[in-house]
């Protein structure tokens, strides 16, 4: 699977309906509830009948013969990166979920009918799109993932997609999204594997992932990582090229898990390619100083860029040693609109992959983040730039015409 052809013809047909769906605004007539006339959080609708990421060790870093590697197929040509805030009622767009893992390594059923984000809870919580992460571990085959894992973890993500057909959308047919349904959209986390040929993103964004996130816990041949081994470097030679690739082919960078290096490495190449800097479940550090979080500065960036930065939901990112609450969710939500403005922040709740407090345990819960978040002063439009507007703005974005990755 690893030399399966790039198809160049699917990429441009397959992004095409992906960003088309997301400007639709993904099902966006829905009906679901903005909550009361005076308030504007989403409210949980009546219950329908029935219904830990794991660490690894570094590949030591280094420059990949690739970085030179044959430019990308051309994107399709350049959209707005603008997308107006849909009228109808508030919905949820969330930009991190770890359900594939789940299923893939952890043995869940595809029924679906435990864990953080089952389709009872995304109904609850309403959701408008989950992003279903491809999340490749450091710890594979001793330590050295490959390419195929990827294949592996992505098929799965498109068994989930099929088996709740009735619930999930997939843009990558074309159209808008059913207003009952959630629109599945994919992403990369932990992508050290394309070092040994980071031509392969293609055909993955070909196939509709839209965030790639280069590195996860420990650092590999593309990136230095937030909790590894501070080698003094931040984006490899070939890291570099393949974040330039990622955006070329359409693709976004996903900074979560990249050391401070790291992203101080990417800023400039974004700012090539006019991407949006995107951290889809990040915290921030001066509110809860683990290194996972971003800086205030960091922030700044992501802002400046046009980007976007998820609230991860994880206990340990949202309070540093300590218990932490609902309460410790809208404090790093403000800080966060505070330091980068209110269109720069969004939610990646790392659900299935972190350890939320229990007073917001699952999916469901969203609308009790929201209500949290209006009593605590968020007026109805900020509500909705932080669940679900600046996360279509991000997803509609294509990048400027370059004559290959430079």
């Amino acid at each position: 699977m690893d030399n399966a052809p790039r198809a160049k013809v699917f990429h441009r047909a397959a992004l095409s309906v992906v960003l088309a769906a997301v400007a639709s605004g993904c099902g966006q007539e829905a009906a679901i509830s903005a909550g009361s006339a005076n308030g504007g959080a989403p409210t949980a609708p009546a219950a329908p009948a029935g219904s830990a990421s794991a660490a690894g060790s570094p590949a030591g870093p280094d420059a990949s013969s690739s970085a030179g590697a044959e430019a990308p197929a051309r994107a399709v040509a350049p959209m707005s990166a603008t997308v107006a805030a849909p009228s109808g009622p508030i919905r949820v767009i969330d930009m991190h979920v770890d359900t594939p893992w789940q299923v893939g390594f952890k043995g869940r059923s595809l029924d679906l009918l435990e864990g953080q984000a089952t389709m009872r809870q995304l109904e609850e919580g309403r959701y408008a799109a989950i992003t279903y992460a491809i999340y490749i571990s450091d710890k594979l085959h001793g330590g050295h993932p490959t390419i195929s894992d990827a294949d592996s973890i992505l098929k799965t993500v498109e068994q989930i997609i099929a088996k709740h057909a009735d619930r999930l959308w997939d843009p990558r047919i074309g159209g808008v999204a059913p207003a009952d349904k959630v629109t599945a959209i994919i992403s990369i986390e932990g992508a050290g594997a394309f070092a040994a040929d980071i031509t392969q993103i293609d055909r993955f964004i070909a196939r509709g992932v839209r965030f790639v996130g280069p590195v996860h816990y420990s650092d590999n041949k593309l990136a230095s990582s937030a909790t590894g081994a501070h080698p003094g470097h931040g984006l490899t030679a070939s890291g570099k090229a393949f974040c330039r690739r990622v955006y070329a082919a359409g693709g976004l960078v996903d900074v979560s898990h990249m050391s401070d290096e790291s992203f101080a490495d990417l800023v400039p190449i974004a700012a090539e390619y006019g991407a949006p800097i995107v951290a889809t479940h990040s915290n921030a550090r001066a509110v809860a100083d683990v290194p996972r979080n971003l800086t205030d500065d960091q922030l700044r960036a992501i802002a400046k860029s046009g980007g976007i930065t998820g609230l991860n939901l994880h206990g340990a990112f949202l309070r540093a040693g300590a218990a932490s609450s609902m309460v410790d969710a809208v404090k790093q939500a403000k800080h966060m609109i505070a330091v980068a403005g209110v269109e720069h922040v969004g939610i990646g709740s790392d659900f299935d992959g972190a350890t939320p407090p229990s007073d917001l345990a699952d999916a469901s819960r969203m609308p009790a983040l929201g209500e949290a978040l209006r009593k605590a002063g968020l007026s109805e439009s900020d509500l909705r730039a932080v669940f679900e507007g600046n996360a279509r703005r991000v997803l509609a974005w294509k990048p400027k015409v370059k004559d290959g990755p430079g």
